[in-house]
């Protein structure tokens, strides 16, 4: 069946290929922990963390400075925000309109329409515009729609990680789901996602610092929160 089909080729080695072609997200912990997001793969990122908001703003940005890719950005939660995107790209001293010209926004406001967006829609989106990465913003966020039934939100959210999958792997894209929200939602959901997905990274505040763990490889690193205006060292275009 697809879905052990899936849960089988999770455990199998990836071809060196796909593991080649990476995009960064900009903190530098997370990018020497994770090795970047890879094509091929589909990452869940998860946690309370202020980092993870901004994610999706520098994966668009860092995906047009590596390929000179579009992104598709399914916003599921109101979290899309052109004007961060902007920012971040100034920051890189990258022409702003350049970018935001490769990100293609799109927002679903409920499940049913993530799920036909998904199912209708994306393939010929991916096809027009041709994009190395796919973001979700706060994944998880419509499934917990309370007018929705458990069982069927389950369902529907096992299919739209199954055609995620499908997607992923026939384009060789790198996508990345994202949640941010302290709430606690139902197990069910969360192990759902997690069984399906390459890898889970955790991100949690403590202050001052958020504590990052890859769930499936159990490694872990720590970023330190910089004082508000403080450069990090990769501002001067410093790794180490």
């Amino acid at each position: 069946m697809k879905s052990d089909n899936i849960k089988k080729a999770l455990l199998e080695p990836k071809s060196f290929a796909k593991l080649d072609i990476i995009v960064k997200s900009g903190i530098i912990e997370l990018d020497v922990l994770l090795g970047g997001f890879k094509a091929g793969e589909i990452t869940y990122i998860d946690g309370d963390s202020s980092l993870i908001s901004n994610l999706p703003n520098q994966l668009c940005v860092n995906t047009y400075i590596t390929f000179k890719s579009p992104t598709i950005y399914i916003d599921g939660g109101i979290c899309a925000d052109p004007y961060r995107i902007a920012k971040y790209a100034r920051m890189n001293e990258i022409n702003q309109d350049e970018v935001l010209n490769h990100v293609h926004i799109s927002r679903a406001f409920t499940v049913y329409q993530l799920s036909s967006f998904i199912d209708h829609v994306i393939e010929k989106e991916i096809k027009k515009h041709g994009p190395r990465t796919l973001i979700i913003g706060k994944f998880p966020a419509l499934f917990l729609d309370p007018d929705i039934p458990v069982e069927e939100a389950q369902i529907i959210l096992k299919n739209t990680i199954l055609k995620l999958h499908e997607l992923t792997s026939s384009y060789n894209l790198i996508t990345v789901l994202t949640n941010v929200d302290s709430r606690l939602y139902s197990n069910k959901i969360r192990n759902t996602i997690q069984s399906y997905v390459h890898e889970t990274v955790r991100m949690k505040y403590i202050e001052p610092c958020t504590y990052v763990d890859l769930l499936k490889k159990q490694e872990n690193t720590t970023v330190l929160h910089m004082a508000e205006g403080q450069l990090r060292l990769e501002h001067f275009g410093m790794v180490m």
